[in-house]
């Protein structure tokens, strides 16, 4: 049996997991990578993903990238399990649609995002791109951000229906 308040604390517990990595992130938006970690993320060949680890190296980022591309497994592993024990906690209260729906999104986004991650850090573990790596990596980013969206929207869009069909005393 899940517990609301399990759900919400692994939950919640990914949405700051979230916040930590973004603030990881920040350093490795620099001047010739600007759009920093999204960048390497979407970097679709192993020429751009070496572009984007020698200039990182260059401005003297390039342990911070491994660092935030870490924080980013611990994130996606808490929000993807809040999400699932989530889309569990609604199935048991009688709620299908969002119980279902955010059970099989919650797996999409851990297994995108979690594909991409393990493909970036090996990337720059190596220190090169890997041209197949790069284009799996960048095939993610688009059902991952779908999933990471539906993740968010339906457990909140779940806790308000459940409110409202809560009886008032």
């Amino acid at each position: 049996m899940i517990s609301r308040k399990r759900f919400l604390l692994v939950w919640l517990g990914g949405l700051a997991a979230f916040g930590v990595a973004i603030w990881l992130h920040g350093p490795l938006a620099i001047p010739s990578v600007p759009g920093g970690i999204m960048e390497h993320q979407t970097a679709a060949t192993a020429a751009r993903v070496d572009f984007i680890q020698a200039e990182w190296a260059q401005a003297g980022v390039y342990r911070a990238a491994l660092t935030a591309m870490l924080s980013d497994i611990a994130f996606i592993v808490l929000y993807g399990l809040g999400s699932l024990l989530g889309g569990l906690y609604f199935l048991q209260r009688g709620m299908r649609a969002i119980g279902w729906l955010l059970s099989i999104l919650a797996v999409v986004f851990f297994a995108t995002d979690m594909t991409e991650t393990v493909l970036e850090v090996m990337q720059l573990a190596v220190g090169r791109g890997d041209d197949t790596k790069a284009a799996i990596a960048a095939a993610m980013q688009y059902p991952k951000i779908a999933g990471w969206t539906a993740c968010l929207v339906l457990p909140i869009v779940g806790l308000l229906l459940e409110r409202r069909a809560a009886p008032t005393a």
